[in-house]
């Protein structure tokens, strides 16, 4: 070969490796480029979420920094060796995948705290009922009739009495009323949802023998002034009481429904300690706003603020939280963790399903109907309240589980849209957040439970009739008192 021939084949190959050299330097560079945009859009995603303490956010960000600068000079620089460059590009791209879920993740949160955090409006349907076997299909045909009602709010009465030209007359009880109806003796009845599935417990195969006709919507009271901004026992104050309602149906949040689950947790931030106060549902107390007996779990039936204040009065507390949960919610979230290991103390059934004494590993609807379950125990709702607690006991070691967290935590709060309502500030929660971010504390929970005796007494939702409760016992009551102010630090 000439020599000419071998100048020009090694100024090609020259030329060649020069082009390679200067591609890889725009590959990188673009890499680099577009790496310094992903942290930058990730750290102001993180410091938007304003749940890191600010010597988290000024540590957080001189990494950053530090980090993001050697990656840049080392994707860019030209190294003696290539490998430099693509060990560096490794690196770029395994943590800005890092960054990309990580936003994702802090995406879908600030989604639900902001869907959680917005205040939700109580309402309650009322319903105007007859005889399935009746020729009223429309309210318009019950124009000049008697309609009977029971406590019906007035603004319902109002609207009814608008369309027709009928009156709404009181009746002496919710089962009188629905027994009047069935047998002929009244043509139709006012009652709300709540009032309607309490007469079908009551009054056997009422739901198959009546029809709706007409639906009207009553708007309660605004949960959230039940909050003293004057009290001692407050978030910021890292002392508070935080009342837990779990409600007995299933869908739409807003919508009230007899208080079954009922649970204070005392909060003390100082102590890292947390007390769960749990009340049988059927306790009988004073309603605050009505001044009259009734069972805890009908509290619910007038609104959260009813029942948060029944309690106050009951326990001579401040409770300025509320978190309010249905049916769906228990069942979505035990099934979105894959199911739950729970405790039970007896050998029961319930529900079309069977319990074993010792751990049961449980799906959302067995988990719901084991703590619903109180007529196969001698202690009946006393024992009901205890299965609550194993419930909530089994769902918190599986939701706080590392794995659980990493690989199901979208899916965790994807089940609880919707189904979660609180009064919680988002500002107060971020906090609560900040607080344990920066002490890194453990925290202890320890459990109570109000006891009483079964009785058959009349209440004040259902009128005459009388329904099995529990006298609170006194010195059970006195003992949670105790408890709660200690646990406060009183």
């Amino acid at each position: 070969m000439s020599r000419g021939k071998r100048v020009e084949e090694k100024s090609n190959h020259s030329r060649k490796t020069e082009e390679k050299k200067n591609f890889s330097k725009i590959i990188f560079t673009l890499f680099a480029v577009a790496y310094a945009i992903i942290t930058l859009i990730f750290y102001v995603t993180v410091i938007k979420t304003n749940l890191l303490p600010i010597s988290y956010v000024a540590i957080f960000a001189a990494v950053e920094v530090v980090l993001t600068m050697l990656l840049i000079v080392g994707l860019v620089k030209n190294h003696k060796k290539i490998i430099l460059n693509i060990i560096c590009l490794i690196l770029v791209i395994v943590i800005s995948t890092g960054y990309i879920f990580g936003m994702r993740y802090i995406g879908v949160t600030m989604n639900f705290l902001g869907n959680v955090f917005t205040e939700v409006e109580e309402t309650e349907e009322y319903y105007v009922v007859v005889r399935k076997d009746s020729g009223y299909n429309t309210i318009e045909e019950l124009d000049g009739k008697d309609i009977y009602t029971f406590q019906a709010e007035e603004d319902v009465k109002e609207e009814i009495e608008s369309k027709i030209n009928s009156k709404l007359r009181d009746g002496n009880g919710l089962v009188d009323i629905g027994n009047s109806l069935l047998s002929e003796k009244i043509e139709a009845i006012t009652v709300s949802d709540s009032q309607f599935n309490m007469i079908s417990e009551e009054i056997e195969n009422f739901e198959n023998s009546v029809k709706i006709i007409y639906r009207a919507t009553h708007k309660i009271e605004k949960a959230a002034d039940i909050q003293d901004e004057n009290s001692n026992y407050t978030i910021n104050n890292g002392v508070f009481n935080l009342y837990i309602s779990g409600i007995d149906i299933s869908g739409n949040i807003g919508k009230v429904s007899r208080s079954d689950a009922n649970i204070i947790a005392t909060v003390n931030t100082n102590t890292h300690q947390v007390l769960l106060t749990s009340i049988p549902r059927d306790y009988y107390v004073t309603l605050h706003s009505k001044q009259a007996i009734d069972k805890l779990t009908h509290s619910g039936i007038y609104g959260i603020n009813e029942t948060v204040t029944t309690v106050e009065d009951l326990l001579d507390i401040d409770i300025n939280y509320y978190v309010r949960v249905n049916f769906t919610t228990v069942i979505k979230l035990v099934d979105t963790l894959g199911g739950v290991d729970v405790y039970s103390d007896y050998d029961f059934s319930a529900g079309g399903y069977s319990f074993k004494k010792g751990y049961n590993h449980l799906n959302g609807q067995q988990a719901l109907m084991f703590s619903r379950e109180r007529h196969s125990f001698s202690g009946g709702d006393n024992q009901r309240v205890l299965n609550q607690q194993h419930v909530i006991d089994a769902v918190m070691k599986k939701t706080l589980n590392s794995r659980t967290m990493l690989t199901k935590y979208t899916d965790i709060l994807s089940s609880l849209e919707g189904c979660f309502q609180t009064n919680v500030k988002q500002e107060e929660m971020n906090n609560l957040v900040k607080d344990q971010l920066r002490t890194m504390s453990n925290w202890t929970t320890k459990s109570n439970a109000l006891s009483g005796k079964g009785a058959s007494k009349p209440t004040y939702s259902m009128g005459s009739r009388k329904l099995y409760v529990m006298i609170p016992d006194k010195d059970s009551v006195e003992e949670a008192k105790r408890q709660i102010k200690e646990a406060m630090g009183e």
